[in-house]
């Protein structure tokens, strides 16, 4: 970009009791349809709500274009919120969808799961476990990669989403309550040399999938928070800078996934391969995209959400501290000159950093983003 940009001043306004709304961990206080399934970077619920409750009205249009998996629409709808939320990558849709549309009551869940197990149970014996790559086999008992592939066949044809969603979050782990030999919760990766077979011959065993997939549903319905289920929501997988809902949205919150920081594919590839994305590489090269494609993603991001958004309506978008080599300042700097500059139709209402706690990091200790920031545009 040559010259290199003036730093953004970090402006607060009301910054410390932005900053109290989602300080702490909210695993014990959070709905827990958050965490139906596993996803690195989303996040988290607290922030999220607090955003919510702070830059949008009772009955707005919330609309999350980068959803992940699903936090922000989850926390509109709770909050009195009409929603719609996106995303490109096909786990992160299916868990947006599965957050805004769940059973009524625990009840018809588990009836539903009654209802499948039937099928499902015909259909086991026929699976062919040579159409299934040796990759995804080194993960399971062959019976239990039975029911898996039956169960998620049924599952799809009936666009059950939310048990889907319940199925991958039991997909892999080591504990006995999951569907694997032992591996990484989040990222698939086999654990053999720490728990050998010979030791541990009993993670190496048959796991049947009914049980524990009735287990998983019990628990992601355990916190329910009261919902209104006549509010709409929609959900969407397309791309950001082509996708247009069909009618006008009041605020837009989201964080996008920026300059490649995360292996969406890669670290999700096994729950992808269950719904049917062979080539989790390519879905890595559409969704985690380096600076100059993230960028190019944000500039028609931009253009195309100053047609929904009514004049004076936020944009709140919330992002890692990673620099911009191209224009030589931070990403959230580079991103308020791309919107207030190059496309034009907004103005820079304020700036929030926070550090990023080590706990909350995945890969803890290691390089990535320490802080993160939250950009709020206005629609001029």
């Amino acid at each position: 970009m040559g010259a290199t940009l003036p730093q953004t001043r970090r402006t607060r306004p009301n910054g410390t009791s932005l900053a109290l709304g989602w300080t702490g961990s909210a695993q014990r206080t959070e709905a827990t349809l958050h965490q139906l399934s596993p996803y690195i970077g989303k996040m988290k619920s607290s922030m999220a709500g607090a955003l919510i409750s702070r830059f949008t009205n009772k009955g707005d249009v919330v609309y999350d274009p980068f959803s992940g998996s699903g936090t922000v629409p989850l926390e509109a709808w709770i909050a009195g919120r009409r929603t719609i939320g996106n995303d490109l990558n096909p786990y992160a849709s299916l868990l947006t969808q599965a957050k805004l549309f769940p059973p009524a009551s625990l009840d018809l869940a588990l009836h539903t799961i009654e209802m499948v197990a039937d099928q499902a149970s015909d259909l086991s014996p026929s699976v062919d476990l040579r159409l299934i790559p040796a990759w995804v086999r080194a993960f399971f008992n062959p019976d239990t990669l039975r029911e898996i592939v039956a169960w998620s066949q049924v599952l799809a044809e009936r666009e059950l989403h939310f048990l889907r969603a319940c199925l991958l979050g039991i997909l892999h782990h080591q504990r006995p309550g999951f569907l694997s030999y032992p591996s990484s919760h989040t990222v698939p990766y086999l654990r053999a040399k720490k728990f050998p077979r010979r030791r541990f011959p009993d993670l190496y065993g048959y796991r049947s999938l009914r049980d524990r997939l009735q287990a998983k549903v019990t628990r992601a319905m355990r916190r329910m928070p009261v919902l209104d289920f006549g509010i709409n929501r929609r959900c969407f997988s397309q791309d950001a800078g082509l996708l247009l809902p069909c009618e006008a949205v009041d605020v837009i919150v989201t964080s996008p996934p920026y300059m490649r920081q995360l292996d969406y594919g890669r670290d999700n590839r096994l729950r992808l391969w269950f719904l049917g994305v062979q080539n989790w590489r390519s879905l890595d090269n559409e969704v985690s995209l380096g600076e100059m494609g993230f960028l190019s993603l944000l500039r028609r991001c931009f253009g195309l959400w100053r047609r929904i958004l009514a004049p004076r309506a936020r944009c709140v978008l919330v992002l890692g501290d990673t620099y911009s080599r191209g224009y030589g300042v931070s990403l959230p700097d580079a991103v308020a000159h791309i919107a207030t500059k190059e496309i034009g139709g907004y103005r820079l209402v304020s700036s929030h950093t926070d550090a990023i706690p080590d706990a909350r990091r995945v890969r803890r200790g290691l390089s990535g983003n320490k802080s993160e920031t939250v950009l709020v545009l206005e629609r001029k």
